[in-house]
C-alpha cells in the first residue's frame, strides 16, 4: 500500500471514529440531562435512600441501594443506582433522595443536569469537528492539483 492510500485510509477512520464518538456522547449527555433537568424542576417521588452496596476501594462511592418513596402508594426501587452525590456512603447508610425513572437522586437533582448538558456539549463540539474535516476534505479533493 503506497503511502498516499495509507494517508486517506488514515484520515478516513479518524473521521469515522469523531463521528462516532460525537454521537454517542452527545446521547448518553442527553440521556443524563433530561431527567436531571425534571429532578432540579420538581418532578420524582421524594422518598430515604438507604445504600445496600458499597464500591470496593472507593470510601465514599455508593454503588447501589435501596429507595423507598415517602408515598407507601408507589413502589420502592430496589438496587437503584446514584445519580448524583448522596451523603450515604457506607452500608446501611440512609439519605433524603428523589426516584425518577428507575434511578435516585439527590433532592433537587444536585445538578445531574449540568453534567450531562456539558456532555452533550462535548458531544456537539465533536460533531462540529467532524463537519470541519469532511468539509475540509472536500474542498481539498474539489481543487484541482496539477500532476507532478
Amino acid at each position: 500500500m503506497d503511502g498516499g492510500r495509507r494517508d486517506r485510509l488514515r484520515a478516513a477512520a479518524i473521521r469515522w471514529a469523531v463521528l462516532v464518538i460525537g454521537l454517542v456522547v452527545l446521547l448518553a449527555g442527553v440521556g443524563y440531562a433530561m431527567p436531571g433537568w425534571a429532578v432540579a424542576h420538581g418532578a420524582g417521588d421524594r422518598g430515604v435512600f438507604t445504600v445496600t452496596r458499597e464500591a470496593v476501594g472507593c470510601g465514599r462511592c455508593v454503588v447501589e441501594g435501596t429507595f423507598t418513596p415517602d408515598d407507601p402508594a408507589r413502589p420502592a426501587l430496589a438496587r437503584a443506582n446514584v445519580m448524583g452525590h448522596l451523603p450515604a456512603a457506607r452500608l446501611g447508610e440512609q439519605s433524603p433522595a428523589v426516584g425518577y425513572q428507575g434511578a435516585v437522586y439527590p433532592p433537587g437533582g444536585d445538578g445531574a443536569w449540568q453534567r450531562g448538558a456539558a456532555l452533550a456539549g462535548a458531544g456537539l463540539a465533536a460533531l462540529l469537528l467532524w463537519t470541519w474535516l469532511v468539509l475540509r476534505r472536500r474542498s481539498s479533493s474539489a481543487t484541482v492539483r496539477p500532476d507532478a
